[in-house]
């Protein structure tokens, strides 16, 4: 990119290197051609009329030693040599690939027990019984998937960020066409410009990510339980043993296959004695109002015998069915009093709203209680084993398996097998420019992103930036020392599509958040009567084709898609925060080389050169992101999940295993999202707003044109990447005219001056 005309020889200052005392040189002032500038050690011919670039030159330099021999054998060998192929960022890489790896041997395990235990269906159940031990085991498993999701997640964005960084050769090629790449941070930019090998690999990493975020944490899912029930009105004769003759059939008729013969109850009554527990009205109350029965059947109801009835002990019969929307609704409309016993009750009865809603101010008249005008003494309850089941889902464990696969393969390639050497990090990038000059950005010692953008833009040749012919207003350019925020380091469009995305999502869960309010208000509850993440009728999604027919798993499938597709959402959103914040971190490091004399962080250290494990974000906030994003992801899973509820008959047999395929939603959950949500975006503003960087040094953002512009050391600093440099005036080195020159060096350097030319065109903006 021909952004200037030829340049002048630096003038060495008379300033001592920090390791390595240069060697005499003699400084001359070379003749003007066209315009004044400073040279490095060797020269070129532009065309006055080329758009950005003189096609005659060749910007792409062979490949030269990056270090003189004096320096390399400076450096002392190691007693302990790390192999060669796991320094800096490929530690983490193969870090990351350990933990894909482990996460692959426990699905590879997980997947060849369902398959064992399964019986040739998708669904294979784990376990059956106690539903507390179920919530355990659901917490658990969970807990541990959102972790290895988590951990994959980061690994991948990790490696992407790896595979998407361009080499110098890369770097070489899109500046001779006048195009940036990005350094340090994630890009989709560089994918264009970097190997199609690299690039499938990059695309093979995301599109793997998918299928972990939509369905992991739908691939086991715990299954409440409900049992249908039969009442029998009894008088206590029935309880005590004694025999009654033939029931009618409005009594009972054994043609009704969910009904149950008396004869059977009064039998296990008498040689049962153990499964049956007596309740009085209270406690027989508070026993069946519950929205899913998974301990209890048959209900015996003893009333007086002074009901009219006479001889048979076995006065009626009632069959309760499970209803997801009107569950154990017999206890508050089997009573047509209860209006009158307890007026404060009339509204929602009126209303008809559900049981669950009022059931409490039946209790308060408990003593009053007569369902279908019975005068009940006490109850007879069956207490039978509880049947809540836990499940997996294989075909989704395989899915999930298979991604693993390509991650672990992926990750290792990147880890071992990717030879090349991609500048991961800006001090990379500052050490490749150090060594080896970038000719197209050469006197152009102030360009900043922002410049580079502009020049990109207008596709304009920079000559007619300045004034015509370049002129005097292009001798130089004025530094203008401008304090910049934060938010600058990012462009506008990473800006717009982070805190866009991330504003929208919330946008569409405070749009979600009243119409669910709204649907367990009209069943007459609140928010802190759902509760979090709490399977209950009320807080189920009806009124969709979902989950409505069907077998098992299909049934089931269309409702995890739906509630993990937040998950995928959130994983979207995680990475792209993950570059605003990394862009923001890096110009960061960079301002720091305005105020400080430091050596530099790369991949691969040499000399006092400082390594490094983590790419351009730091640990300390790096680690805190991933903690925040998988608390997101468990605030998630608790807003919306999957509903299952299988169903069983009054005798006990399983009536259907998925008998609501449904997703649950939890407002207060929902809740907590928005705030966290809200927090995140907040703090991020926050950071980019009111942090500042040093006005000492352009942003240079992670533009690759501007970094290699900031890199051209006098010629007398050799090895300058290898001791602590810093940015700033270069002593004493001018042209005739007085225009000055700024660069990364070993030497001393001075502050620059508000005001004063520097190499580099005049654009008319600062």
């Amino acid at each position: 990119m021909a952004f200037l005309e030829p340049r002048k020889v630096y003038h060495r200052t008379q300033t001592d290197d920090f390791d390595v005392k240069p060697p005499d040189t003699s400084v001359e002032l070379s003749p003007l051609r066209s315009l004044s500038s400073f040279q490095s050690g060797f020269t070129r011919s532009f065309r006055d009329q080329s758009p950005l670039l003189n096609s005659d030159a060749d910007p792409i330099r062979a490949e030269q030693p990056f270090f003189s021999k004096k320096s390399l054998r400076s450096v002392k060998a190691p007693l302990v040599v790390w192999p060669t192929s796991l320094y800096g960022w490929r530690t983490g890489a193969l870090t990351a690939a350990l933990l894909a790896a482990m996460s692959l041997l426990v699905n590879l395990a997980t997947v060849i027990w369902l398959g064992a235990h399964g019986q040739g269906g998708s669904l294979v159940e784990l376990y059956n019984g106690d539903c507390g031990k179920v919530q355990t085991m659901d917490i658990w498993v969970h807990l541990a998937i959102n972790v290895l999701s988590t951990l994959l997640l980061g690994g991948s964005n990790y490696c992407m960020q790896c595979l998407s960084a361009p080499t110098r050769a890369d770097v070489d090629r899109a500046h001779a066409e006048a195009i940036f790449l990005d350094i340090g941070v994630p890009s989709i930019r560089n994918l264009l410009r970097i190997p199609r090998y690299k690039m499938l690999l990059w695309w093979a990493l995301g599109l793997s990510s998918i299928p972990l975020h939509l369905m992991y944490n739908s691939a086991f899912y715990k299954s409440l339980s409900t049992s249908d029930y039969n009442l029998l009105f009894v008088t206590q004769d029935f309880v005590d043993g004694e025999a009654f003759g033939t029931l009618n059939l409005t009594v009972y008729n054994p043609n009704n296959a969910y009904a149950i013969d008396p004869h059977e109850v009064q039998s296990s009554l008498l040689d049962n004695p153990d499964s049956w527990e007596r309740l009085d009205k209270i406690a027989c109350i508070n026993a069946y109002a519950t929205n899913f029965l998974d301990n209890r059947r048959t209900l015996v109801l003893v009333v007086s015998n002074s009901t009219g009835q006479t001889n048979d002990s076995v006065l009626d019969t009632e069959l309760y069915l499970f209803n997801p929307t009107r569950a154990f609704d017999w206890i508050c409309t089997a009573d047509p009093y209860m209006r009158y016993k307890n007026p404060s009750l009339s509204k929602s009865i009126d209303w008809m709203l559900p049981c669950e809603s009022y059931v409490d101010g039946v209790l308060a008249i408990a003593d009053q209680w007569q369902p279908w005008g019975y005068d009940v003494q006490y109850s007879m309850s069956q207490r039978v084993p509880e049947t809540c089941s836990y499940s997996g889902n294989i075909s989704i464990v395989a899915v999930v398996l298979a991604c693993n696969v390509v991650k672990v393969v992926v990750m290792l390639f990147v880890a071992v097998r990717l030879k090349d050497n991609p500048l991961i990090t800006v001090g990379d990038a500052v050490e490749s420019f150090l060594n080896e000059n970038d000719r197209t950005t050469e006197g152009l010692c102030l360009l900043s992103k922002k410049g580079v953008m502009r020049a990109t833009r207008s596709r304009k040749p920079w000559s007619t930036h300045g004034a015509a012919k370049y002129g005097d207003a292009a001798r130089g350019k004025l530094a203008c020392r401008q304090t910049k925020r934060w938010a600058a380091a990012a462009s506008g469009m990473r800006w717009g599509l982070t805190m866009g995305f991330f504003l929208l999502a919330l946008a569409v869960c405070s749009f979600l958040l009243p119409v669910a309010v709204r649907a367990i208000e009209s069943y007459g509850f609140d928010i802190q009567t759902i509760g979090f993440g709490k399977v209950t009728p009320a807080a189920i999604i009806s009124g969709w084709d979902v989950g409505k027919n069907g077998a098992a798993g299909p049934k089931i499938l269309g409702s995890i898609l739906i509630a993990n597709l937040p998950q995928t959402i959130l994983s979207f959103l995680y990475l792209h925060l993950n570059g605003l914040l990394t862009s923001m971190w890096l110009a960061s490091e960079w301002s720091d080389f305005a105020t400080q004399r430091k050596t530099l962080r790369v991949s691969k250290p040499k000399g006092s050169q400082r390594s490094t494990h983590f790419l351009q974000l730091p640990y300390k906030i790096a680690i805190p992101l991933m903690v925040l994003s998988g608390l997101l992801h468990w605030l998630i899973s608790q807003s919306i999940f999957l509903a299952v509820v299988a169903e069983y008959g009054p005798t006990g047999q399983l009536l259907s295993a998925v008998s609501i395929a449904s997703c649950g939603f939890s407002p207060l959950a929902m809740i907590l999202v928005i705030v966290c949500g809200g927090f995140i975006v907040v703090a991020t503003f926050g950071l980019g707003w009111f942090r500042r960087y040093d006005a000492g040094m352009p942003l240079v953002g992670s533009c690759s044109m501007a970094i290699a512009a900031a890199c051209h050391q006098p010629d007398w600093d050799t090895d300058a990447s290898l001791k602590p440099v810093q940015w700033g005036v270069i002593p004493g080195v001018v042209d005739e005219k007085g225009v000055g020159h700024c660069a990364f060096t070993s030497g001393e350097v001075e502050p620059l001056v508000e005001g004063k030319e520097y190499a580099g065109i005049s654009d008319g903006q600062p």
